[in-house]
């Protein structure tokens, strides 16, 4: 489980870290029981929920095994300047790296350099990897860099859906 910057806010899953689907359900059983308390509805979270920590630590417990055996390769971390990045718009590594030399210090930015995040996907496929050069290249961490700024849709509708959608329809 994970502490976002929020009180009321917890994280679970591999959004908090990695560590594979059964750890990920284990932590949203524990981040239910916070919330169970943060409601009144029981007492002890941390004494309910101690067999599941019990478990997920066992679980975790190859976690840094795996990490050190299998690390990410070399060109998934620093990806050649001829590799397209962003596939909707057709942004290289190379053109990412030239918008960090010119200034551009987010993946916001970027879009108006070459329009990276803003093809039909919405930067769901490129977004991390475009904030993760540009922070490499501008010496920031990816927080410092940021994220692309979620728009509406959040998932592309085809036309014919739009023509459908009547606004009387339940969801």
């Amino acid at each position: 489980m994970g502490v976002s910057s929020h009180p009321s806010i917890s994280i679970a899953g591999d959004g908090a870290g990695i560590g594979g689907a059964k750890v990920a359900a284990l932590s949203g059983e524990i981040a239910a029981f916070g919330a169970a308390q943060t409601l009144g509805l029981v007492s002890d979270a941390e004494a309910l929920s101690a067999p599941l920590q019990k478990k997920r630590a066992k679980k975790l417990a190859v976690r840094p095994f795996l990490d050190r055996a299998y690390p990410p390769f070399e060109q998934c971390l620093w990806p050649a300047n001829d590799t397209i990045i962003c596939r909707c718009e057709e942004v290289t590594a190379g053109d990412i790296r030239r918008f960090a030399e010119l200034g551009c210090k987010g993946p916001n930015q970027a879009k108006a350099f070459r329009r990276s995040g803003m093809g039909p996907c919405q930067g769901r496929f490129c977004g991390l990897t475009v904030t993760e050069i540009l922070a490499q290249e501008t010496g920031q961490t990816q927080i410092e860099t940021g994220a692309l700024r979620i728009r509406s849709p959040l998932k592309p509708v085809t036309l014919g859906e739009l023509a459908a959608y009547s606004p009387d329809q339940e969801n």
